[in-house]
């Protein structure tokens, strides 16, 4: 018997054991293994240990629109440092990570979580697995800032998350009506911006805001003076 004509759930199971590069190179047998290597039920196992496939813990496909393989292929490319500026303007813009290097560990935001991992001295390379997960949102993380002891994030979802870094307990903050596309924080001060038109002020004492300025347009960057003037 070929291995073509093996039932599905066997090919599956067997393909299941090759990795992105062995599958790439099944796919150029020909045209029946082509046409069966490029379903994303092949790649789900693959994608799901990468970065920023679309996949979720769960298993969770939140991009179906967009191959599996494609996804796979791009984060492997990011991962290994190599990158096209046509690739990713073929996707949408909710598919790129927001992330911010501390010292030796990288905070990258996923869908909702935001991950952070351990970069290798020697290699320069991220670890395979995060160490940690913050989560909280019920839409896309649109961005976040880091503090000495917190991690604020604004999401989709129009909330603004803060997490402790030395504890499991976060805080949600109401306000918005639409996504929460920046934010920042400095000295128990948040201040952040929305596609509702406002920036509002954030006391760390009080989850409602404190301050709220209209604005003329959606608000994309917003930023606290040091001197807290």
């Amino acid at each position: 018997m070929l291995l073509s004509q093996l039932p599905e759930d066997l090919l599956y199971y067997i393909l299941s054991y090759l990795d992105y590069r062995s599958l790439s190179r099944l796919s150029q047998v020909c045209r029946s293994f082509y046409r069966f290597v490029n379903r994303d039920a092949v790649w789900k196992k693959i994608a799901k240990a990468l970065l920023n496939t679309g996949i979720t813990r769960e298993g969770k496909d939140i991009y179906p629109l967009i191959r599996l393989k494609d996804r796979v292929k791009f984060a492997q490319n990011w991962y290994s440092g190599i990158c096209r500026r046509r690739i990713p303007l073929r996707w949408k813009t909710k598919l790129l990570p927001w992330l911010q290097l501390d010292g030796d560990t990288l905070f990258l935001s996923q869908a909702a979580d935001i991950k952070v991992y351990h970069i290798h001295k020697d290699s320069g390379r991220l670890q395979r697995s995060p160490f940690e997960v913050y989560s909280g949102h019920k839409g896309d993380v649109c961005r976040f800032v880091l503090t000495d002891s917190l991690l604020i994030s604004g999401g989709s979802d129009g909330k603004i998350v803060v997490h402790s870094r030395r504890s499991d307990v976060p805080v949600e903050f109401s306000g918005h009506n639409q996504e929460v596309n920046c934010v920042d924080a400095k000295d128990g001060l948040i201040i952040s911006g929305s596609r509702d038109r406002t920036a509002r002020i954030w006391s760390l004492t009080s989850t409602a805001p404190r301050d709220t300025i209209p604005m003329c347009d959606r608000v994309w960057s917003v930023a606290i003076n040091p001197t807290l003037r």
